[in-house]
């Protein structure tokens, strides 16, 4: 996915430590940095008549801000992406987030490669949340607000989970297959690859679709990523701080999704 580039990119938050952390993870994958700001206010006039995506960093316990700063892009921007980028999960956060108009909620508890990916696919119209979202009293208790989590962003929504899930059985060559969804591969390119045939490849995406409980080749690499790859030591399982963009979190996700 190349469409980062023609996207501006401004993170607003109160740490300029963790602000700078992710700075230099996007720009390790060559995401255009406009400005990295404490609040909207100090945002340059310059950056107001491109394609913008904002993060709003949130890193303490009053959520309000961080709507203030959502409600604030969302008048002033209104043709902006936001996403929320959250120290730890909280629970009431991702609704809010929602209602206020961000078309994502991230935890610290991703992979970089995985934060990239959600990031792209938000960029691409798609609305990226914790699975709990979809349960939340406000989505829960109004069949139109229910239909608009679904139907809403261009019809789609990605749900990424936070917690730990029970990985599913993959045989080994399910396992090879997997691997080269992540690295993008075509079904040709995949039988050409592991030397089967390409129908035998699309029964084997099918059954890692299923098992996985993904709807399509971008939701089971991100799945991949998290669930297949070889994880990064602890001692540098850091989305937020100045870290190079390959470490990962101990904390592996797990990828559910609404998408028709």
């Amino acid at each position: 996915m190349r469409r980062h580039e023609s996207f501006g990119t401004i993170l607003i938050g109160k740490s300029v430590l963790i602000r700078e952390g992710i700075v230099r993870i996007l720009r390790a994958k060559n995401f255009r940095i406009l400005a990295s700001v404490s609040c909207l206010d100090e945002l340059p006039a310059a950056a107001r008549s491109q394609q913008l995506l904002f993060l709003i960093v949130h890193t303490n316990d009053d959520f309000n801000l961080a709507i203030e700063q959502i409600e604030l892009v969302r008048n002033q921007y209104s043709s902006g992406r936001i996403a929320v980028v959250a120290d730890h999960y909280r629970q009431a956060e991702p609704d809010m987030a929602f209602q206020a108009g961000a078309a994502g909620y991230f935890v610290s508890a991703m992979s970089c490669d995985a934060f990239i990916k959600s990031i792209e696919l938000v960029m691409m119209g798609e609305t990226v949340f914790p699975p709990t979202f979809l349960s939340s009293p406000s989505v829960v208790g109004s069949e139109s607000q229910h239909k608009t989590v679904l139907s809403g962003e261009s019809e789609r929504a990605i749900i990424v989970a936070t917690e730990d899930t029970a990985a599913p059985q993959l045989s080994p060559r399910e396992l090879a297959i997997l691997r080269c969804l992540i690295e993008g591969s075509s079904n040709k390119g995949i039988a050409r690859k592991i030397d089967i045939a390409e129908a035998t490849v699309k029964v084997h995406v099918k059954a890692i679709l299923r098992k996985i409980r993904v709807q399509n080749r971008t939701q089971a690499a991100i799945w991949g990523l998290n669930n297949v790859l070889p994880v990064q030591p602890a001692n540098s399982n850091s989305l937020l701080p100045a870290v190079d963009a390959n470490e990962s979190l101990s904390t592996s996700i797990a990828l559910v999704s609404a998408v028709k």
